[in-house]
């Protein structure tokens, strides 16, 4: 369930890159957010650590995919790829045992999907979509494989692959139904619900949606409840229903508030869930609640210190510095 959290919220067969090489630096002339330069720079230098470190190939996968997706959000086109072929490099080594579900190829593959996507590499996002299809079809973790077919679905929108979005969120959908009631469940109808109405079939988006709001209904642990209202507000603002996107992102703060003496809400899943609220605060339009979350966000990022997690923390940041201010 943490690894869950805290890692879901290319070039094929490359070589691995060392990260000394990636040349960031002219992002901020392309209107990067200056409040995401630092904590972009400190993640790379932590990511150098990374690469040569003794961790498994797969969690080095899934550092370098999470960097080039950020890399890609920034604008900074050259150094994603050249992150993305750290990544393809990494899945390709043999590993000792099976990954993780949320660290496995598929994901990685899922994750490139949208960085590729992002940096208009059409062909190269279709050709991962389609390995990252079939190896999500066949994983046996029913919450992460229903939480990443629609997060393949709107990468796969974005490159205008209209069909192969509907398959794979129609999948997502089917898959999601068979995840137990609670917070991965709801996380997966919104990424279907948000899927659907990037493709443009609202009625679909508006039966998924509902779903959602009752399932959201039944969550009664405090956790839970937090992630899930994050996760109903953002489906809320991609169905178009941003009064009712607000409320819910308003909800999903307040019940944070109220977890602060819960001992068992680690920093990382913080870090997670304050980047997801802030988020679903920017859709829904409330520019005065997303930056003070993103301030909470800073706060909690700054005090983890294990190289991993400090490392996703900082990406995390990056990722909603880029997503919030480019929609207030």
């Amino acid at each position: 369930m943490l690894v869950r959290l805290l890692v879901v919220l290319m070039v094929l067969c490359a070589a691995p890159v060392a990260v000394s090489d990636v040349a960031y630096g002219q992002t901020r002339a392309r209107g990067v957010p200056q409040n995401a330069d630092e904590p972009m720079r400190e993640a790379l230098r932590l990511l150098q650590t990374i690469q040569v470190s003794n961790l498994d190939a797969p969690w080095r996968a899934n550092a370098f995919a999470r960097m080039a997706r950020a890399l890609a959000r920034v604008g900074d086109a050259a150094a994603a790829r050249t992150m993305s072929e750290s990544a393809l490099g990494a899945v390709d080594e043999p590993t000792k045992t099976p990954p993780p579900a949320a660290i496995s190829p598929g994901v990685i593959y899922a994750l490139l999907v949208q960085t590729h996507a992002d940096l208009g590499d059409r062909e190269v996002a279709q050709k991962l979509a389609e390995r990252a299809f079939g190896l999500l079809q066949k994983l046996p973790d029913i919450a992460t494989k229903a939480n990443l077919l629609p997060y393949l679905a709107i990468g796969l929108a974005d490159i205008g692959n209209r069909d192969g979005a509907g398959l794979a969120a129609l999948e997502g959908l089917r898959a999601a139904t068979q995840v137990p009631a609670g917070r991965d469940q709801i996380a997966a109808l919104s990424q279907v619900t948000m899927a659907q109405a990037k493709i443009g079939d609202r009625g679909s988006a508006q039966e998924t949606l509902a779903i959602a709001r009752q399932a959201a209904g039944a969550i009664s642990d405090p956790t839970g409840r937090v992630f899930a209202l994050a996760h109903l507000a953002r489906a809320e603002a991609a169905a178009g229903n941003l009064d009712r996107a607000r409320t819910l992102a308003r909800n999903s703060a307040e019940a944070y508030d109220r977890t602060q003496t819960d001992a068992s809400f680690t920093l990382a899943q913080r870090v997670t869930t304050l980047g997801l609220i802030a988020v679903a605060q920017s859709e829904s339009q409330d520019r005065n609640a997303a930056l003070q979350t993103m301030k909470a966000l800073n706060a909690t990022a700054s005090q983890l210190t294990q190289t991993y997690e400090r490392f996703q923390a900082l990406v995390t940041e990056v990722d909603t510095i880029v997503q919030v201010e480019r929609r207030l």
